[in-house]
């Protein structure tokens, strides 16, 4: 067992509805804006007190958990002129920020104790327009597609209270190729590493929208434009 962040703050929310203007879409509804508290009491599809909008790519027992790096939060301020606190209310929809660790240090597959819990890493977030819409910053989807600096997802292994300051202690390394940085940059170039996206492809860790868009993009190659519409 290996200690290797500490959780810095623990985000809930409900879902909201706002209007959109100057925009295709009528309105944006999404729970993405979550407030830090305490402690949050973490179940087999998410906190009690959380709530996810758009169920079909949102949540659900593969999606439980979405943890976000403070020094992934801290490379995209630099990089889109924004000044988002990760001590305030939720910008980018996470449930734990995390110290110490990024997409370059968390696999998918990876066992985690975090306070009374235990999760399993199964994939990156995939942006969506919703981040854009959300921050009004029309670029950040794309920014956030193309830098990887997603966060991930883990699924519930151990029901549990997760609070403020636990420390993330890894149990397990299943897929010691396949991070999150690594599953990144194989959605924006298949070619770009074909022992990875072989072993990502077969992986029975990896969560199945993730691979499925992988697959997809891997089988189509510059002629898949799944990413046109979910991300405009």
């Amino acid at each position: 067992m290996q200690k290797i962040a500490e959780v810095l703050y623990v985000k809930v929310g409900k879902v909201q509805t706002t209007t959109l203007k100057n925009s295709k879409r009528k309105e944006l509804v999404t729970a993405m804006k979550k407030h830090p508290v305490k402690e949050a009491f973490l179940t087999k599809t998410g906190f009690k007190q959380d709530e996810q909008a758009d169920l079909k790519h949102h949540g659900g027992e593969n999606k439980a958990l979405f943890m976000f790096s403070k020094r992934s939060y801290e490379t995209i301020n630099q990089n889109c002129n924004t000044n988002f606190k990760v001590d305030e209310v939720a910008n980018l929809g996470e449930n734990l920020i995390l110290s110490d660790v990024c997409e370059d240090d968390i696999c998918v597959g990876d066992i985690f104790n975090i306070g009374e819990a235990q999760v399993q890493i199964t994939q990156p977030r995939q942006p969506c327009w919703k981040l854009s819409a959300s921050t009004k910053i029309k670029q950040m989807t794309k920014f956030i597609f193309n830098s990887g600096l997603t966060g991930w997802y883990a699924k519930v292994l151990k029901e549990g209270t997760i609070k403020q300051n636990d420390s993330l202690i890894l149990i397990k390394r299943e897929e010691p190729l396949l991070t999150i940085s690594k599953l990144n940059s194989l959605i924006l170039d298949v070619n770009s590493d074909k022992e990875a996206i072989l072993k990502a492809l077969s992986s029975e860790f990896l969560g199945k929208p993730f691979k499925a868009s992988l697959e997809k993009r891997y089988n189509l190659g510059q002629n898949d434009k799944q990413f046109d519409i979910y991300h405009t």
